[in-house]
């Protein structure tokens, strides 16, 4: 009788994780941290960058009924406080909004946050960053000359605290609440092995999208850069050595590892591309192959035979949010620019670990794999913005990014070796997004001692334009144009359907000119193409076949795309925010807001449980090709969300019938991909870069959706000359 009900008692739990198991068969696999609904804690949402929010209360049964609920006019750089006066500063806010806890928080290029009420739109309160930069000189080694922008920040739940990236090598918290600051961790590039030369603060704010952190650790994870630059001037005084540092959570603070991207500046280093050669990829080669037959080709990385580094080379910021698994105690990141660009006369080599996807194990403090998609680069395609850790159930645990160059990578998650690879750029021309890949930039075999160590500069061996070069001839075209490069920025992923949503852009430039490092100067110069277009495309994760294609022929995108509801949704350089059904691409809605978009939205709920999605408006001097002539203005925060009537009706159940919309589309279909396009007037057509795939005709907006945009975008305008942000 007592067997018997101990054998009740556990048979019958057992029999309901079954039964639940059977309904989410995803609890089977790993998954990311931050992934609530009501929430929005990282730039890329949750701790593995999916641009993913699980929440239904905005869905595409019910997204006609968004509105504006209320905006906020971010104040101008004019407030930036005395200390630092003397600094340049970017206008508005280049950081993704962060929502918790029913507030929405907002990072200035000046170094202001903003707490505001997600609900009423009311500021509850504002911190100002500022510090001593003339103590700051002194006594570290770094420049603090002026403000950009800045790729993002975070909410650190175990604090209750927004976290962000100092000017001074420093990291810094700040209540959630109170907006108090909590903390301060100083001085982390103060005697950093192997570094010669100052780190620049506009470099150390952008180092990547936040700070990481690894909580079972107890770590706080963060980037020390070099500089981007094809301008020896730009690091006349040396360029610092990258480095990725592991803090301790805990006081004092102590840096408990370093994994360094770039070779110690004191001294010569015949084996840096040796060292962890047996963990690394060139491509999809192994560098143990490489290293095989191209041993000469890999030694003395960075330098002449029997010299230190060039101390105008160097590896610039990571760009992206850092994604850690919390799981296995790896951090997943990858590398800027190699510097000095074009022009590598005295920097030869594959130049590791600029422009490079890697993995580092968080308690041992050492790099686990790494994969370099363009050795030896001249043309700066860098890896930027954020790769995604997705655990699939064909691939297993993968890691996903792809570079400036137009390949993405799927890597497995614990090697990174390529499970595969897409070059987009076949893509793209198969759909008829561009019309040839001739002007191809040529990407260097590492194989070849010649191609690593002598073709160092893209018109090689050409001293002038006119010159015959081995690949290019001055003035050349090259595909694609590396400003954001092809995928634009982060990419997302959706869940439920096992898809990578992401854009695939088009833009190139011609190479005009190139020059010596004996200048002093540029190192060349060039022009972009003035045409400009993006493919948002649905690629399946097990294979990275296209499911369907949506074009847009305006220009370049830099705003971030959310999968959300069923849906997948972004704000677009022509003032529209629009909403795609993230099965099929179909345009669901299109929403007119007044001005340009070009920061990733975010969504989360306010205090009364009502989701809201936010976008930051109007900040235009950071978009990329097709935008010139775009004025720069401090923007707005706007919040949307569905009208009362709506909200009151919603229920947590998604429906997965046929949706009605205002907004109907007609398309043509390309091979088996489902290709809608978007309705800007018509582009003049190059040989390169085209102007549209297919015709599409659209019906109008609801009378009331246009009437609260117009508002918008009258208030907008009104918001861009506030010099003074709202008050309590």
């Amino acid at each position: 009788m007592k067997n018997s009900s101990n054998y009740r008692l556990t048979i019958l739990p057992l029999l309901a994780i079954l039964a639940f198991g059977t309904f989410a068969p995803t609890l089977a696999f790993a998954a990311p941290l931050g992934d609530n609904g009501k929430d929005w804690m990282n730039v890329n949402g949750n701790t593995w960058a999916w641009n993913y929010s699980p929440q239904n209360q905005i869905n595409k049964d019910n997204v006609q009924n968004l509105e504006v609920k209320w905006i906020f006019p971010i104040g101008s750089a004019s407030q930036v406080p005395q200390a630092l006066r003397g600094l340049t500063s970017d206008e508005g806010s280049t950081a993704p909004p962060i929502v918790r806890n029913g507030i929405v928080y907002v990072l200035t290029p000046y170094k202001a946050i903003l707490g505001i009420d997600a609900k009423s739109g009311k500021q509850l309160w504002s911190y100002q960053y500022t510090v001593d930069i003339a103590a700051a000189k002194e006594r570290l080694p770094v420049d603090i000359s002026f403000l950009r922008h800045s790729h993002g920040f975070r909410y650190w739940e175990a604090g209750d605290a927004i976290l962000d990236l100092g000017l001074a090598c420093d990291i810094y918290a700040v209540d959630a609440k109170t907006g108090k600051e909590k903390f301060k961790v100083n001085d982390l590039c103060k005697e950093v092995p192997g570094n010669l030369y100052p780190y620049q603060a506009y470099f150390l704010n952008r180092a990547s999208a936040g700070i990481s952190t690894y909580e079972k650790g107890k770590q706080f994870i963060i980037v020390l850069p070099g500089r981007i630059h094809s301008n020896i001037a730009q690091v006349a005084a040396g360029d610092a050595r990258h480095v990725t540092i592991g803090v301790s959570m805990d006081a004092p603070y102590n840096i408990q590892w370093r994994v360094f991207s770039f070779p110690p500046q004191d001294k010569p280093t015949k084996d840096w591309a040796l060292q962890e050669c047996n963990v690394g990829f060139f491509r999809d080669i192994p560098c143990s192959e490489v290293a095989a037959v191209n041993k000469a080709g890999l030694e003395w990385d960075w330098s002449l035979p029997d010299q230190a580094p060039s101390k105008y080379a160097g590896v610039t910021s990571n760009w992206g949010q850092p994604v850690v698994d919390e799981d296995t105690g790896i951090l997943y990141t990858q590398t800027g620019n190699q510097g000095p660009y074009s022009n590598m006369t005295y920097a030869p080599g594959p130049r590791l670990y600029g422009s490079t996807i890697m993995a580092i194990d968080m308690n041992a403090g050492k790099r686990v794999w790494w994969l370099q998609p363009f050795p030896h680069d001249p043309y700066d395609y860098d890896c930027n913005w954020s790769g995604m850790l997705i655990d699939n159930p064909t691939l297993g645990k993968v890691y996903v990014k792809g570079c400036k160059e137009g390949i993405f990578y799927v890597m497995d998650a614990a090697t990174g070796k390529p499970k595969y690879k897409v070059d987009v750029r076949d893509d793209q021309l198969a759909r008829g997004q561009i019309s040839t890949l001739s002007i191809k930039a040529y990407s260097p075999d590492p194989k070849s001692f010649h191609d690593l160590r002598e073709w160092n500069w893209i018109s090689y061996p050409a001293k002038q334009p006119g010159e015959k070069g081995e690949h290019c001839t001055l003035p050349c075209d090259v595909y694609p144009n590396w400003l954001n490069g092809i995928f634009n920025t982060d990419m997302s992923f959706d869940p439920e359907g096992q898809r990578i949503i992401l854009y695939e852009g088009a833009l190139q430039v011609t190479v005009l000119r190139e020059f010596s490092w004996e200048g002093g100067g540029n190192l060349f110069t060039t022009k972009s193409y003035p045409i400009t277009n993006t493919t948002i495309v649905a690629r399946d994760l097990a294979t990275g076949k296209q499911a369907w294609t949506w074009f847009y022929k305006y220009s370049q995108q830099r705003a971030a795309m959310v999968v959300s509801g069923g849906m997948v949704f972004t704000g677009f350089t022509d003032n529209y925010i629009r909403f795609l059904d993230k099965d099929t691409g179909k345009l669901l809605h299109e929403m007119p807001i007044g001005a340009p978009t070009a920061v990733g939205l975010t969504t989360g709920k306010d205090t009364d449980g009502n989701q809201k999605i936010f976008a930051i408006t109007g900040k235009t001097g950071i978009f990329g090709e097709g935008m010139a002539g775009q004025a720069t203005v401090p923007g707005t925060l706007v919040a949307i969300g569905l009208s009362n009537k709506a909200a009151a009706a919603q229920t947590t159940t998604v429906t997965t019938t046929a949706t009605t919309t205002s907004v109907t589309t007609s398309a043509t279909t390309l091979t088996t991909a489902t290709t809608i396009t978007s309705t800007q007037p018509a582009q003049t057509q190059t040989t390169t870069v085209t102007s549209q795939i297919t015709q599409t005709e659209t019906s109008g907006l609801p009378s009331e959706v246009t009437y609260a945009a117009v508002g918008v975008a009258v208030i907008a305008l009104i918001a861009a000359a506030v010099l003074v942000m709202r008050k309590k």
